[in-house]
């Protein structure tokens, strides 16, 4: 064991605390702390100072002088190609395992804060990138990957924050499809879905049996939600359904291809006897369905699909459309693994449903049932 770790084992037995009582602590996980104690990983400072702090001791006298300036270079699976390799340097990325080796996410620079990231890229080989970063393989375990279009997550991640959970979970925002997508390649521990097959009027089964084939898979539900037309505050232009987005003059914001709002929009335009091509702002797409909602806010779009959180924290016009089931698919042997456990946990968690339900205004009376396995 190297003098660091020894120095730190002798602390913490001599108040007589155990590895996963300090690192509760602490704020990090057990693997973490076992690393640091092996001397495998030198901390950085935030880590070495609450460590320090918990053991009542000084960063000095358990790790010597720390150079915060330090960083490792862990090399993960990457999806972008080799083709990007010059867009994809100093890219911001999530680090997890999944299925036993370490992706690396490509993460959005901010949203109306500066995003967190667990490193930065510094080379690009095909499928394979080196990401310079200052998480411990223990952090980058305990990182949960959700890919998916609700903007609920985020209160996921406060949730596993405010418990003091080992687990720290991120969010790939995308489509319901580009979800399936980044599961299927192992880029994502968590797929949330919300597709309607138009043959059976199900939710969800179909797309993912043929996303996955064979692969056997977990599929728990999230919420029930409203779908509908948010339009600007007080319905100015009299916008009552589908039918109406065909009126020269109106302008929608939609979703990308492979979102479970996009297929319902040009369902309800068919049903309709609307031609897509001759709704105007058709082709502009935006990513989420906050972003919808932020679009009409802003004056860029007069209606557009969301759902009706979307719609309610730019306090918009809300027509209702239809109740969706969002469901969350993971592969069976991540099951026990310590992020897709700690998701499992919140999700059984009533407390967690009653917030959900109070903050987002979802019916969150199946939260965590098994849909299928």
């Amino acid at each position: 064991m190297a003098s660091i770790g020894k120095a730190l084992v002798d602390a913490r037995t001599a108040r007589d605390l155990t590895q996963t009582e300090l690192a509760r602590r602490a704020g990090i996980s057990r693997q973490a702390l076992g690393a640091i104690e092996s001397g495998a990983y030198h901390p950085g400072v935030a880590i070495a100072l609450r460590l320090a702090r918990e053991l009542g001791t000084t960063v000095e006298s358990l790790f010597g002088e720390i150079d915060d300036e330090a960083s490792t270079l862990v090399e993960a699976s990457w999806s972008g190609g080799a083709r990007r390799s010059i867009a994809a340097a100093q890219t911001r990325v999530a680090l997890a395992r999944v299925h036993g080796k370490v992706v690396a996410v490509a993460q959005p620079s901010a949203h109306l804060t500066l995003a967190t990231a667990a490193g930065v890229v510094q080379r690009v080989r095909r499928h394979r990138v080196d990401v310079c970063t200052f998480r411990l393989p223990g952090e980058i375990d305990s990182t949960l990957l959700m890919s998916g279009c609700d903007p609920a997550v985020t209160i996921l991640v406060d949730w596993l924050a405010r418990r003091r959970s080992p687990v720290h979970a991120i969010a790939i925002p995308c489509s319901s499809r580009a979800a399936l997508r980044a599961l299927v390649e192992g880029q994502a521990h968590v797929a949330g879905v919300h597709l309607r097959d138009q043959k059976s009027g199900e939710y969800n089964l179909a797309p993912i049996r043929r996303a996955l084939g064979n692969s056997r898979s977990m599929v728990v539900n999230f919420a029930r939600w409203e779908l509908g037309l948010a339009t600007a505050p007080g319905n100015p232009l009299a916008i009552h359904s589908f039918a109406d987005l065909g009126r020269p003059g109106l302008r929608i914001v939609n979703r990308e291809d492979g979102a479970g709002a996009r297929a319902a929009l040009d369902a309800a335009l068919g049903e309709a006897g609307i031609n897509p091509d001759r709704v105007a702002g058709y082709q502009f797409e935006v990513g989420g369905h906050l972003e919808v909602g932020a679009a009409i806010a802003t004056g860029q779009a007069d209606a557009g699909v969301t759902i009706r959180l979307g719609a309610d924290v730019y306090g918009l016009n809300f027509i209702p459309h239809r109740d969706e089931r969002y469901d969350l698919v993971f592969m069976a042997d991540e099951a026990d693994s310590m992020p897709v456990k700690a998701m499992l946990d919140a999700l059984a968690s009533r407390r967690f449903a009653r917030e959900i339900s109070q903050l987002c205004g979802y019916d969150t009376a199946q939260m965590g049932q098994v849909v299928i396995s």
